[in-house]
């Protein structure tokens, strides 16, 4: 099932909780996402984090404060 950013965006707006995989998706989107999330209280799980830097790791957490999960070891 394929869906836009704009609905991932609004299922997380609405509470819904997920699993990203960063290798798919730009850094601006979970930017996006994850400031949605912040709003509906869901938990984010992100997986495939090799591309990322500790710094855009921290910026993403910061826009929904214990809501994100980074799977390290996938």
């Amino acid at each position: 099932m394929i869906f836009t950013n704009e609905q991932i965006r609004q299922i997380a707006a609405a509470g819904g909780g997920l699993v990203i995989d960063a290798s798919t998706i730009t850094f601006t989107l979970m930017r996006e996402i994850s400031a949605a999330a912040a709003v509906g209280k869901a938990s984010i799980t992100i997986k495939n984090l090799t591309a990322m830097t500790p710094a855009q790791l921290i910026e993403i957490a910061t826009l929904a404060p214990g809501l994100v999960v980074f799977d390290l070891i996938s």
